[in-house]
C-alpha cells in the first residue's frame, strides 16, 4: 500500500486515545512491561522498537531504516482509550494511533529476498509426539520450549521468535504434535548466563545442545538456510516525542 493511501485509511479508522502522557524513563537496568486493562494502557520502561513490533504485528527482523534511539531510549507512557475492549486488535490500533500521532511515524510495506531458514524432515523422520491435549498451548523459558497439539506451520513460528530470522516450514506434516525442546541460547540473558558458566557455541555446562542441533536430534526436523520473500515494515519517518 502506498504511503498516502496508508494515511488516508489511517484517518478513516476509528480514534482510541482519550488522553495520553509519555515520559523518558531513566532506569536503564528494570525490564520493559506492557499492561492493558479496560479503558487504558500502561507502558513502562519500553523503547519504540517494542511498540512498533507489538502494533504493526512484525518481528525485530522485519524493520528497517530504525534509527539507533528507538532501541536506546526508552519511555514510561499512560493511555486512556475511549474504549473499554480488551481485545488485541484494539490494543493494536491504540499503540499504532499513539505511535502515528506522538512519535510521527510513517511506515510502508516491502517484500525483499532475505536469509530465511527452511525446516525440513531431518534423516530418520520427525520424532514429534501426536497430540494428546485437549487444545493448542505453548509456552517458552531460558532455553526450553514446549508445545501442545501444534502444527509443523506453528513450530517454525516458534522457532523464527528463537532466531530472529523467518522460519518457512518445508517438512510435509500435516498433524498436530505434542513436543519439548531443550537448547542453549545463542542470544540474550540465557546466552550470557551459560557463557559466564563456561558453556561452549555448541553446548552449555550440562550438554544441552544449540538449538539447531537440538532441532534435529530431538525433533527429528532439520534447519537449513536459504533465502526467501520476507515482508519488511519500512520505517519512512519517526521523531521523538515532546514531553508532557
Amino acid at each position: 500500500m502506498a504511503l498516502a493511501s496508508a494515511i488516508g485509511v489511517w484517518a478513516q479508522s476509528p480514534q482510541f486515545i482519550e488522553a495520553a502522557s509519555i515520559k523518558p524513563s531513566h532506569d536503564v537496568a528494570a525490564d520493559s512491561n506492557l499492561d492493558s486493562v479496560p479503558g487504558r494502557l500502561t507502558a513502562t520502561n519500553i523503547t519504540v522498537r517494542e511498540l512498533i513490533c507489538l502494533g504493526y504485528g512484525v518481528r525485530d527482523y522485519q524493520l528497517e531504516r530504525a534509527p539507533k534511539w528507538i532501541d536506546s531510549q526508552r519511555f514510561d507512557i499512560t493511555a486512556k482509550s475511549t474504549s473499554a475492549s480488551t481485545r488485541l486488535d484494539e490494543l493494536k490500533a491504540l499503540v499504532r494511533e499513539l505511535l502515528v500521532e506522538r512519535f510521527q511515524l510513517a511506515t510502508h510495506r516491502e517484500t525483499k529476498q532475505s536469509p530465511v531458514y527452511v525446516l525440513v524432515l531431518a534423516k530418520g523422520g520427525p520424532k514429534l509426539t501426536p497430540h494428546d491435549d485437549v487444545g493448542p498451548k505453548t509456552r517458552g523459558g531460558c532455553g526450553r520450549l514446549v508445545g501442545r497439539r501444534v502444527t509443523a506451520d506453528a513450530i517454525a513460528t516458534i522457532l523464527s521468535r528463537q532466531l530472529e530470522h523467518e522460519v518457512v516450514n518445508h517438512t510435509g506434516l500435516s498433524g498436530e504434535y505434542d513436543f519439548q525442546l531443550d537448547f542453549t541460547p545463542d542470544t540474550g540473558p540465557c546466552r550470557a548466563a551459560a557463557d559466564s558458566q563456561g558453556g561452549s557455541a555448541a553446548t552449555d555446562p550440562s550438554g544441552t545442545p544449540t538449538l539447531y542441533t537440538a532441532v534435529q536430534q530431538q525433533l527429528g526436523l532439520k534447519l537449513e538456510s536459504s533465502k526467501g520473500p520476507v515482508e519488511m515494515l519500512i520505517i519512512d519517518r519517526v521523531e521523538k516525542p515532546s514531553e508532557n
